[in-house]
């Protein structure tokens, strides 16, 4: 986020210099996961960063920018989906993501069948709400053993829903600290880690250790937010309203009964912190959310002036400082091309259609043919249709399996055979037999062939 920062204030001064959009080449290096979309070793990204005045017309400059990125995706044969994702340490609300459907995709992801709500898996979703009662006293219970929630509702008899998880997390914060965060959520839910993480504005986080759980005062298994002191303590959205919850007592073989959020307990931070299960209701018309498997290739976001000390600003048009609007659209290359090869490819591997392939041919010398060959690489270079030239001293079968492994859209093949059966073999990819095609008539067929439809 700094560097961002510096960015920004390097490129403009004034109001004057709006709007500017850059277009950034990233090398991402190898780091821990986070939110969002996770970064890997030597991932090549391309970004852009638009810089407007207000946050109207970043809005529409956004908005702009997503339309001809679909565009452009779609003109390759994806089928991108754009959902929800959290935008990342520091920053607020949600930013979108582009999915492309993959059945062996690496990011899980949920969508409704019933309206077009899809996200990354830390969804929002409907969470189901406790039955309204009055608080009852508070009342310390043994139970021995039952250090886990499914343990302690079987020894009491009540529904894990009338339960109280506890979870800690050791958080790193952005400026080097740590912290130990004190997570809470009803007994029948998980907690999205996601979205812990969002809330607490950790770059990372990894599991307290005992000794850690112990010296804010809590007991690991037996576990409740009431006498800890010294970590963050952060409930879920439903714990408020959720009354006369089972919540441990901070001491080995004990809990308490009925512990109710405001009268015994209060959190730092109240936020959304469940993780949303297959099946659970949508948050924009309830309908049962599906499982899917995608791969996320892009995203975009927002980031608010005061997310970088010091805040985004420009100079106003009467000299005084005004907030900077800046939005974020960022591609992941490698995953993108993942999801191309995934989309192009047949039995023999992949099949590049020409506004994809990094060469528009494929041409093969053969024993016999390599003076030829030679001529015709020479002749489709003239024509700026530079091919790539595999003249390796290889068995035509060891260059027949890599050139269909590469899978160019089409091959030329010069050797023996085809020398005396007229000049070249042509074939474009996915078609049976290939043709003769005389050596100079080879570019005028790849320019051809290389047409659309």
């Amino acid at each position: 986020m700094r560097r961002l920062a510096d960015l920004a204030r390097g490129e403009l001064r004034s109001y004057r210099h709006l709007p500017r959009t850059l277009l950034l080449a990233q090398e991402a290096r190898r780091g821990r996961p986070g939110p969002g979309l996770r970064r890997s070793a030597h991932t090549r990204r391309l970004a852009l960063l638009h810089l407007a005045a207000d946050e109207e017309s970043l809005e529409a400059a956004l908005s702009g920018l997503e339309a001809r990125l679909q565009e452009a995706l779609g003109a390759l044969g994806l089928q991108p989906q754009r959902a929800e994702t959290l935008p990342g340490p520091g920053l607020h609300g949600w930013a979108a993501l582009w999915l492309q459907p993959e059945p062996e995709g690496e990011t899980a992801a949920l969508a409704c069948p019933a309206c077009d709500y899809r996200a990354e898996a830390a969804a929002r979703f409907r969470e189901p709400q406790a039955d309204p009662e009055a608080p009852q006293p508070l009342q310390k219970v043994a139970t021995p053993g039952a250090d886990t929630i499914a343990a302690l509702a079987a020894y009491l008899g009540v529904p894990e829903s009338r339960t109280a998880k506890a979870l800690f997390r050791t958080a790193t914060l952005p400026d080097g600290s740590e912290r130990l965060i004190f997570a809470v959520v009803r007994g029948d839910m998980e907690v999205s880690e996601a979205k812990l993480a969002q809330a607490a504005r950790a770059l990372w986080l990894r599991p307290a250790t005992d000794e850690e759980i112990r010296a804010v005062g809590a007991e690991p298994g037996y576990a409740s937010p009431l006498g800890v002191q010294g970590a963050m303590v952060i409930v879920d959205e439903a714990i408020p309203a959720s009354p006369n919850l089972v919540a441990g007592a901070n001491e080995p073989g004990y809990h308490l009964k009925n512990v109710n959020y405001g009268r015994d307990f209060q959190a730092d931070l109240v936020a959304d912190l469940a993780q949303a299960p297959a099946g659970a209701p949508c948050p924009q018309c309830g309908a049962p959310l599906e499982g899917r498997q995608a791969t996320a290739f892009a995203r975009r976001l927002r980031i608010p002036p005061k997310a970088t000390e010091p805040p985004l600003q420009v100079q106003g048009p009467e000299g005084r400082p005004q907030p900077l609007a800046v939005g974020w659209v960022e591609v992941d290359l490698l995953r993108l091309l993942a999801a191309l090869a995934e989309r192009h490819q047949d039995e023999a591997g992949l099949a590049w259609p020409a506004t994809l392939a990094p060469w528009p041919v494929h041409l093969i010398a053969l024993r016999g043919g390599e003076e030829a060959a030679e001529q015709v690489y020479q002749a489709l270079c003239v024509e700026g249709l530079e091919p790539l030239f595999d003249e390796r001293d290889e068995s035509p079968g060891v260059k027949f399996n890599d050139a269909d492994l590469m899978g160019l859209p089409l091959r030329v093949v010069v050797g023996r055979r085809s020398l005396e059966a007229g000049g070249a073999e042509v074939r474009r990819r996915g078609e049976g037999e290939a043709r003769a095609v005389p050596l100079g008539q080879v570019p005028a067929w790849v320019r051809e062939a290389a047409e659309p439809g």
